[in-house]
């Protein structure tokens, strides 16, 4: 039995983040759409979609950018 996506949420990444029950329970679940390992503050089993909600909405917007942030070197020249 194949699940049915509830609800899809658009985060800083590439891949959106979906709601879907789990087939043979009342239970909700978060998966990337495409397949991909969940984070773990997202992971599990919820009873309703508004839990789901907060718990995707606060992780998309407490989530830091994963993008490398590039150094740059700064030079100082004192003129005399």
């Amino acid at each position: 039995m194949e699940s049915k996506v509830i609800r899809s949420y658009k985060g800083k990444g590439v891949k959106e983040l979906q709601a879907y029950i789990e087939p043979g329970t009342s239970h909700y679940k978060v998966k990337y759409e495409g397949g991909g390992e969940v984070p773990i503050e997202l992971s599990g089993v919820y009873t309703s979609i508004s839990v789901v909600d907060q718990a995707v909405l606060n992780f998309i917007n407490t989530h830091k950018d994963e993008k490398k942030e590039t150094k740059k070197e700064t030079i100082n020249i004192k003129e005399e």
